[in-house]
């Protein structure tokens, strides 16, 4: 997920825009962060942080957009 280049897309209408933006928020949440990892098994709570990641990424999924 390193897109450092731009893309022109034109005359995106806001919809478009909004499901890239979705898209790219999901691979955020997929994305791994050793160093939170790494934070969260320093304070025993690694299982609780990934069950918090799993429910988050299942909300941001069940997000449609709405015309």
């Amino acid at each position: 997920m390193k897109d450092q280049n731009v893309v022109d897309y034109g005359d995106d209408t806001y919809e478009e825009k909004w499901k890239r933006a979705h898209s790219l928020y999901i691979e955020s949440i997929l994305k791994p962060d050793t160093e939170l990892r790494s934070c969260a098994h320093n304070q025993k709570c690694y299982n609780e942080l990934m069950g918090i990641r799993q429910e988050v990424l299942e909300y941001v999924k069940s997000m449609l957009w709405h015309s």
